[in-house]
């Protein structure tokens, strides 16, 4: 007949041996959730890799100057990586969906119209986590207009610019570059003259029609009331 004490010690025994293998496997589930936690921190804050995104202007000031088209464009980018990142040029190709013309514009300077065109475009750098806006020349590369006649004349101009990154920075290359589509309209049109002599016509948002990356569905500026 066995010892009702040897028995209570036994059960107590194996209750502790429980009780210490469930803490163990709690402590080891903190340790590893704390692991995988430190190790999200660590990329996004150090490892993670330059994510800039390029956003739409309100407003586009389009200009004339030696028979050809100018464009002041602002331009608003942000880093959502945790490395710099760093933005070479451009690709600005402008299409007027009336006529299927299209022409091709190279960044040259920046400036708010072509009179202000001391600073010659550079390479825009951005640091993690962090945002710059500029407002860029973009010269037409042929001569020509988009229209024949001036005055209230409705215009619109569907816009295609895209970021040439310095890929040497990343550990691994992006699979796209992001771009930006978008229309831009207006009802009156300055005379060459005027635009030539720095009187903009005035071209506002109208349809922002993707975002790359990522991409995004149509959808309406705000209207215009003027």
């Amino acid at each position: 007949m066995q010892d009702p004490q040897t028995t209570q010690g036994r059960k107590k025994s194996h209750s502790e041996k429980s009780g210490l293998g469930l803490s163990g496997v709690v402590t080891t589930l903190v340790s590893a959730i704390a692991l995988l936690f430190s190790g999200f921190s660590f990329y996004e804050t150090v490892l993670k890799q330059p994510q800039i995104k390029l956003y739409p202007p309100a407003l586009v000031h389009l200009y004339r100057k030696d028979y050809k088209d100018i464009l002041a464009f602002p331009i608003t980018l942000s880093n959502d990586g945790a490395q710099r990142g760093t933005v070479l040029s451009f690709n600005m190709e402008v299409k007027n969906p009336a006529t299927g013309e299209k022409r091709i514009f190279e960044n040259l300077y920046f400036g708010n119209d072509p009179k202000d065109t001391s600073r010659i475009f550079t390479p825009m750098t951005l640091a993690g986590r962090s945002s710059k806006g500029d407002v860029v020349m973009f010269f037409a590369t042929t001569s020509g207009a988009f229209f024949e006649t001036t005055g209230g004349v409705p215009l619109t101009l569907d816009i295609s610019l895209k970021i040439n990154l310095d890929q040497s920075e990343y550990w691994q290359k992006q699979k796209s570059a992001p771009q930006l589509k978008f229309s831009v309209s207006t009802r009156f049109i300055q005379s060459f003259r005027n635009m030539e002599q720095g009187k903009p016509t005035v071209l506002r948002l109208n349809t922002l029609k993707a975002i790359s990356p990522p991409a995004e569905k149509e959808q309406p500026a705000p209207a215009d009331k003027t």
